[in-house]
């Protein structure tokens, strides 16, 4: 008897064959990534794995930038391998494993550098009802700063109140500017002006930038012009203003459903996938800020007033 008991305990803290080692299925979908030991604030990133038949795919955004198909994704021996090249012949090399639900892994770069990250599912973010719209919020007073902080305090402020506008006065190491209010939904109206070829953006929840740009010559793509959400949603028309010119953009987003109208007219009506380059957190279930790039060139702003979804 006392055998049998001892037999059966052992059994019971063996593996069982459910907990076998991760299959491609169980990495397929969307993935909110976080890199654990970066030395800036550019932490964020998403991958998105595609599963047909036995073939995988994928698509990668990573820290800033694009987000943009990969070279290769398969899983081996239980884990995650993902090869991009973000300059050609200049292989990354990602390598995560599940733990429970969590995705821990690390990144190789093409000059041997490593960060290491985690990831859980992107949420479903699914609208189970219209919002109500709050009262309208006035971020910028036309004064002052107050309501507002650097994405980084570590780097110069070249943001400044010029003429009762909200200026980028030195884009030059500029830092983000970034709303103390947090928000989930919410429409969005600011009032805009860039000089020639160049670029910002406005973040919604400090996670998906929609483009602001006036003829900069790295805008190559339809997704990456004025009122884009960055890589990942082209404007269905042009509706932008000359340089120097002040224009409008209204933009409301109501869990991944996002509209922009810019300067009257509605150019983009779609779902967000993900988080763009350069996003504060990956972590899309929780409220984030209001933040403007200050980094990219001369831009100013004036009417930003957010009104949030309750």
């Amino acid at each position: 008897m006392l055998s049998l008991l001892l037999a059966t305990a052992l059994a019971a803290q063996a593996p069982s064959a459910a907990a076998k080692a991760p299959s491609a299925a169980d990495y397929a979908g969307r993935w909110n990534v976080k890199i654990t030991d970066a030395s800036d604030t550019f932490v964020s990133a998403g991958f998105q794995i595609d599963k047909k038949g036995d073939a995988l795919s994928g698509s990668i955004v990573w820290r800033f930038g694009s987000f943009a198909p990969v070279k290769s994704v398969e899983v081996k021996d239980g884990a995650l391998n993902i090869v991009r090249e973000d300059e050609p012949g200049k292989p990354e090399v990602f390598v995560a494993r599940l733990e429970g639900t969590t995705l821990k892994g690390q990144v190789t770069y093409a000059d041997g550098k490593l960060h290491h990250f985690e990831g859980r599912r992107a949420p479903l973010l699914a609208a189970k009802k219209a919002p109500v719209w709050g009262a309208p919020i006035k971020l910028f007073d036309g004064k002052t700063l107050d309501g507002w902080h650097l994405r980084d305090p570590k780097k110069a402020n070249g943001w400044a109140v010029v003429d009762g506008e909200l200026a980028v006065v030195e884009p030059k190491g500029n830092a983000d500017l970034a709303s103390e209010k947090t928000f989930h939904d919410a429409k969005i109206h600011v009032e805009f002006n860039l000089e020639p070829h160049s670029n910002s953006g406005v973040y919604v929840r400090g996670r998906y930038e929609v483009q602001l740009e006036a003829g900069d010559p790295g805008a190559t793509q339809p997704a990456m012009k004025c009122g884009a959400l960055y890589t990942r949603i082209a404007p269905k028309v042009d509706a932008t203003k000359p340089a120097g010119q002040w224009q409008t953009f209204d933009i409301t987003m109501v869990g991944r459903r996002i509209t922009v109208v810019l300067n009257g007219t509605e150019i983009v009506n779609g779902t967000a996938e993900g988080v763009t380059g350069g996003a504060l957190s990956p972590f899309e279930d929780e409220p984030g800020p209001l933040m403007l790039q200050g980094d990219h060139g001369k831009v100013r702003f004036r009417n930003v007033v957010l009104t949030p979804g309750e």
